[in-house]
């Protein structure tokens, strides 16, 4: 089935109107015709089955005809992601949106291979945003993750308010990944963030700051991935850890 974004103030009434990016997508590209029914969501748990009513380039109409809640999945991620270059990043949160990841936040970091300026910063979030959602519409995950800004690895550790965390960590005495995520879903854990590094793995002054901020190294095994190989990884773990949990709970 179509999916299209619906934004949240349109869901008071029978009755609610696409964007003009959704409209020109479902009237313009896939040519819509009044009666089709398509799947709308809001990004924020929401979803809906809704009948065209009156198909439109710039307004489309259409009449609700379900509207249902997805809680979030538990616990909440938060993937704290060292740049890469721009392709690769473009796929990496296409898929960890489709693994379900809550927040993402892009970091430069002192051994990264892409820069990015400032001002630049907001214009690439709004670009993975757009990204974000296609992912959503595409799989079917009715939660748009925040994306924020870039921000310097420094500046987010010194906003870092603790709470569960971990990084992928090539050094010996790293726990492994299963034992940790073990841990934490004993622990009910309500939420965890996730450090990965970029191609060159984060400077020992960095892995010096996520230590002292008492940031869990993690092991993922003897091979050594690729960046946004680790990143799915991760995501890939967490999500079978605690779906795990629920089979054996019942």
């Amino acid at each position: 089935m179509i999916r299209c974004y619906l934004a949240s103030e349109q869901w008071n009434g029978p009755d609610a109107e696409l964007d003009e990016t959704e409209s020109r997508h479902l009237a313009g590209v896939l040519r819509a015709e009044i009666g089709l029914r398509i799947q709308v969501m809001d990004g924020q748990g929401h979803l809906g089955e809704a009948e065209v009513s009156s198909p439109h380039k710039k307004r489309t109409g259409l009449h609700l005809l379900s509207r249902t809640f997805v809680p979030p999945l538990q616990p909440h991620r938060i993937l704290a992601q060292a740049l890469v270059r721009e392709q690769r990043m473009d796929w990496l949160i296409q898929k960890a949106v489709e693994l379900g990841v809550h927040e993402i936040q892009p970091l430069q970091t002192d051994q990264a291979v892409v820069h990015i300026r400032p001002e630049e910063a907001e214009k690439k979030a709004a670009r993975w945003r757009a990204i974000a959602l296609g992912a959503c519409k595409q799989s079917g995950n009715p939660w748009l993750p925040r994306i924020a800004p870039v921000v310097r690895f420094e500046q987010m550790m010194q906003q870092w308010r603790g709470g569960a965390a971990c990084f992928g960590a090539l050094q010996e005495g790293a726990e492994p990944l299963a034992a940790y995520f073990g841990r934490l879903r004993k622990e009910a854990c309500p939420q965890v963030t996730l450090f990965i590094g970029p191609e060159g793995d984060f400077s020992s002054r960095e892995v010096d700051a996520l230590g002292a901020a008492e940031v869990q190294p993690v092991t993922f095994g003897p091979l050594v991935f690729r960046v946004e190989t680790a990143a799915l990884y991760i995501l890939s773990a967490l999500q079978y850890a605690w779906q795990e949990t629920k089979g054996v709970d019942e």
